[in-house]
């Protein structure tokens, strides 16, 4: 039986960064490697990044079992998940795990999860593995100058010299005389003139400033919903910015194969796998289903997105679906016969 592979975000989530989840596999968990090898071409991933027809291992001296003790995990850098991350629309990736000693082996397909994020993200990141060996990441060493000596600092307590002649030759402070009392009537009066004019310039203010701006205002992040997952900013906005906004926005499960039906119209294939990624990883059995169905040989309608079935991807997100809902009978069942 194929094994489940899943690409997940860390906690905190580090870019660059992420955990190779294993469910399914039989074999022992030390001295294992892995290749991947993309379906466009047949290529198979190189370390740096690089792609050819030969097959690379990457080796991992250990995985970990999960909390729940379900699964095998180990922590992987740059050099898997940027390459998985850039993979195009139709980029479907296998993996085939297997002992070092050429013993167990197995196979399954691999998918970034929610929230992983590439490298980029966080601007200059180092591999976190030297070679094809797998490790955790690690700060790296780094030299700290050393502070040179700084002459002793001395606080002194002597008072400044201060010629006491010049102090006591002072004459004598003698304050001027208090001024003569004027009439404070005239002041009062035309205090109050000022304070009743300012007043009624305050009111006539107020009278004329619309208040109008102030519902535009509370009612644009409303209206700038409403705009997220339109046709029109699918064809204006960059393909991940619109993705972000219109995932923000949450339409429910019908509206968004509405805006997924759309995408694949308009040759947004980017957007439509995405879109369908997203939520299916998120829980929502129906986006779930709808897409297994694009891979499933049994419901496929070849369109420019979704040209030909895969067996795996489909039985992939139908697994998907038992993991959130275990008695859907159609999904067992199809799961199952795309094992066959």
């Amino acid at each position: 039986m194929p094994i489940r592979v899943d690409l997940l975000a860390l906690e905190p989530n580090l870019p660059g960064q992420a955990r190779l989840t294993v469910k399914k596999w039989q074999g022992g968990e030390e001295q294992l490697e892995f290749s991947l090898q993309r379906n466009q071409d047949g290529f198979y991933l190189q370390d740096h990044k690089a792609w050819s027809n030969n097959p690379f291992w990457f080796k991992v001296s250990r995985f970990n079992f999960t909390a729940n003790g379900e699964a095998l995990e180990t922590q992987i850098g740059p050099n898997v998940v940027d390459p998985l991350l850039e993979g195009g629309a139709n980029a479907q990736f296998q993996i085939e795990l297997r002992e070092q000693n050429h013993g167990h082996a197995d196979k399954g397909v691999v998918r970034p999860g929610i929230g992983v994020l590439p490298s980029m993200a966080g601007g200059q990141t180092r591999s976190t593995y030297g070679g094809a060996e797998l490790t955790a990441p690690s700060v790296p060493a780094q030299d700290i100058p050393e502070i040179p000596d700084m002459p002793e600092l001395v606080l002194s307590t002597a008072e400044p010299d201060v010629e006491l002649e010049s102090v006591l030759t002072e004459t004598d402070y003698t304050p001027p005389p208090p001024p003569a009392k004027k009439s404070n009537k005239g002041l009062i009066g035309l205090l109050i003139v000022v304070l009743l004019l300012a007043a009624g310039a305050g009111f006539w203010f107020y009278k004329r400033t619309p208040a109008p701006a102030v519902a535009a205002t509370a009612a644009a992040p409303a209206g700038a919903d409403a705009q997220a997952c339109t046709l029109d900013s699918m064809n204006s906005l960059p393909e991940l910015t619109f993705v972000q906004t219109c995932i923000k926005a949450a339409p429910d499960s019908a509206k968004l194969l509405e805006i997924i039906n759309q995408a694949k119209a308009g040759k947004h294939c980017g957007v439509a796998q995405r879109l369908y990624a997203n939520r299916a990883q998120a829980g929502d059995t129906l986006i779930a289903n709808a897409y297994a169905r694009e891979y499933d040989p049994k419901y496929l309608k070849a369109s420019e997105c979704f040209p030909a079935a895969d067996n795996a991807t489909a039985a992939y997100w139908y697994e998907t679906i038992l993991t959130q809902d275990p008695n859907n009978a159609e999904a067992k069942q199809r799961f199952e016969e795309l094992q066959k």
